[in-house]
């Protein structure tokens, strides 16, 4: 009997789930913007998203061609009002770069550092927003973008000297791209292919997931790896290896220096240097 009732009990628990959203109330719509930028390496790009996906396509032209959807949800409908009132894009056009962002009266972003200073007083908002971003920009750009929720991040075809991407909640793909590189990627999975080889140093950071890169085949570097519990594998030949010691600050309270060893191996010539660290995932290095 008690475990028929504590059936009956999760069942119920389940029907009503699905009934509060079935009963919630939905506005969708799709903003479309042109926006100018010089199509040249000096002028950057910058995506700082919440909840949503960002896809980033480079291609010939001077304008950023922007295609975001917003996506507001509620219980009732004078909620849904107040996030349709209050969630909007907030677009920064600047002399050498466009900044884009979901702005509201709880959420104050710093233009300067590019990050976001939650305001909100712990007030429970009565409703939930999604940003999807779809854009082409010009190919020469620098281009930094991030989410944080419920969405992917792809950066492809784009020519531009730096690349800088941030998922916290998903996976991070950049095809076909140039330039130095930044990644950072909390429980997911990083996928990056390069049209040309990074040619300054470049960081790939993974925690809960594996990072697979493929480089051109004159790829010519130094790569230094750290992971609790993942593996570094190539198909490129290894021409040395050994370990490398940095030296860093110590905290408060701390020895002034701290030491920490890592395993390098090189490719070729080992003109630049990459550095990878994964805390639950492998890296898987291959050629194109």
């Amino acid at each position: 009997m008690k475990k028929r009732l504590l059936i009956m009990t999760c069942l119920s628990l389940g029907i009503g789930v699905w009934s509060a959203k079935a009963q919630q109330k939905e506005f969708k719509e799709v903003i479309q913007k042109n926006i100018a930028l010089v199509n040249t390496s000096s002028n950057s790009l910058v995506v700082k998203n919440v909840f949503g996906s960002v896809a980033v396509e480079g291609y010939g032209g001077n304008e950023v061609v922007l295609e975001v959807e917003r996506i507001i949800t509620a219980d009732n409908a004078r909620d849904l009002e107040r996030g349709k009132e209050e969630l909007t894009l907030e677009v920064v056009q600047e002399s050498d770069r466009v900044i884009l962002y979901p702005n509201a009266p709880y959420i104050e972003f710093d233009k300067e550092k590019l990050r976001y200073n939650w305001c909100n007083n712990n007030e429970d908002i009565p409703y939930e927003h999604v940003l999807n971003f779809k854009l082409k920009v010009p190919n020469a750009v620098k281009i930094n973008v991030s989410t944080v929720n419920d969405g992917e991040l792809l950066v492809k075809n784009t020519k531009g000297e730096y690349v800088e991407v941030n998922n916290v909640n998903g996976g991070i793909v950049l095809s076909n791209i140039m330039g130095k590189t930044k990644v950072h990627c909390i429980n997911g999975d990083v996928d990056i292919s390069y049209a040309e080889n990074p040619s300054v140093e470049s960081r790939y950071y993974a925690l809960n997931g594996d990072i697979n890169i493929s480089y051109q085949e004159s790829l010519s570097a130094k790569i230094s790896f750290k992971s609790m519990n993942g593996e570094m594998f190539t198909d490129f030949n290894i021409d040395k290896q050994f370990m490398k010691t940095n030296k860093k600050e110590g905290s408060t309270g701390k020895p002034k220096y701290k030491y920490e060893t890592r395993p390098v191996v090189q490719i070729g010539g080992g003109k630049v240097d990459f550095d990878f660290e994964t805390l639950n995932g492998n890296v898987f290095i291959k050629k194109i």
